[in-house]
């Protein structure tokens, strides 16, 4: 049997990946390993928060004494990050996404060729710059991904609310028309194996280097666009305002048994469940 420890409390994220996936495996959360340590995510790029995450839970629960379920079971950590990357404000929120609202004290005038410069010839402001990660190719790959991070990660900030994030998209985005308002959601799940705790040896960097070396990663990309106004009750973060291509319906109108075929996460789950179910 898999046993799946998946790095997140967000409800809604959880039912997705539950749906997706299906019954063949046993899913725990933090609900089932109340001590289990947070991770910062401070790293430029998806790829490098999910691996931080997956990485870091997998060498605690290593440690732990407690039986994970059946001593013949297959035991994985599967973390993600993802978010929403906008053309027309360069990436921006990207891997600040959840807390967007929460960073930066103030707004900049503009992101983007068409708008008028910021005045005084300032740079837009910190908080908001690109990522400028690299790309995770479609599909899994192995890899280093860690990253330390850097200013732009914003790393001070909490998440921010959901009202508050698409607030704060739509009002950078009320001058630009509807041919620039391109965007994407990304995501990248890292799965991790847990490894026995005698491999760890008398170096723990040894053995977190292992488990990092060892993880997949599993990328999904869904384009769209911005809406002009927040459409639908269904969903959650900016699900709202994000309209797949060839829909005119935005995630939150168009109901969980489309999204779950169209959406940035569904495509990755689709590469981890025939990793799976293929190993």
């Amino acid at each position: 049997m898999v046993i799946l420890l998946v790095a997140t409390r967000n409800a809604h994220k959880m039912q997705e990946i539950r749906a997706i996936l299906g019954n063949r495996f046993q899913y725990l959360t933090f609900d089932n390993f109340p001590g289990a340590p947070e991770t910062t995510e401070d790293a430029d790029t998806f790829a490098g928060n999910a691996t931080k995450k997956a990485v870091k839970l997998a060498d605690w629960l290593a440690q732990q004494k407690a039986e994970h379920g059946r001593r013949n079971a297959e035991l994985y950590v599967l973390a993600d990050d993802s978010g929403l990357e906008v053309d027309a404000l360069n990436g921006v929120p990207g891997v600040h996404s959840a807390r967007f609202a929460a960073i930066g004290e103030r707004t900049p005038r503009t992101f983007c060729a068409h708008c008028a410069p910021v005045p005084d010839g300032q740079p837009p402001h910190p908080s908001l710059s690109p990522s400028g990660g690299e790309r995770v190719p479609e599909g899994r790959e192995r890899g280093r991904f860690m990253g330390s991070g850097n200013g732009r990660s914003a790393r001070g900030a909490g998440n921010a609310p959901d009202l508050a994030n698409n607030a704060k998209l739509l009002h950078l985005l009320k001058n630009v028309p509807l041919e620039k308002r391109t965007a994407r959601f990304r995501c990248v799940l890292a799965l991790t194996a847990v490894l026995p705790e005698a491999r760890r040896g008398s170096s723990p960097v040894c053995y977190a280097d292992e488990l990092e070396l060892q993880t997949e990663l599993f990328d999904g990309v869904c384009e769209g666009h911005i809406g002009f106004a927040p459409q639908g009750q269904g969903g959650f973060g900016y699900d709202p305002l994000f309209v797949p291509d060839g829909y005119q319906q935005s995630f939150a109108e168009l109901g969980e048994e489309v999204k779950n075929k169209l959406s940035h996460r569904a495509k990755a789950l689709a590469g981890l469940r025939a990793r799976l179910v293929n190993r």
